[in-house]
């Protein structure tokens, strides 16, 4: 895999990062432990765009809000998903 800034070769997919997230109403930020990210010898590790939005469309869709500021990229997926509409 090349890498998506620079077009060094050997890019490898398994590296972790942790990363520093505004929630979508702009009022919270939090560190997400973990999310999958590539290395580059030349550029070094980073998150690709597509993980990136992953991680954004996650923080819409799941319900976080009980959730200290720190947690796993694992713990995002697993988290329940957000009652947008109260249904009687």
């Amino acid at each position: 895999m090349e890498c998506l800034w620079c077009n060094a070769p050997n890019v490898e997919e398994s590296e972790k990062k942790d990363c520093y997230w505004i929630m979508p109403d702009g009022k919270r930020s939090i560190k997400v432990l973990q999310v999958p990210a590539l290395n580059c010898p030349n550029c070094g590790i980073y998150v690709s765009d597509s993980m990136n939005q992953k991680v954004d469309e996650s923080l819409s869709i799941y319900d976080v809000s009980e959730y200290p500021d720190e947690f796993t990229y694992e713990q995002l997926l697993q988290a329940p998903v957000k009652k947008l509409f109260n249904w009687k």
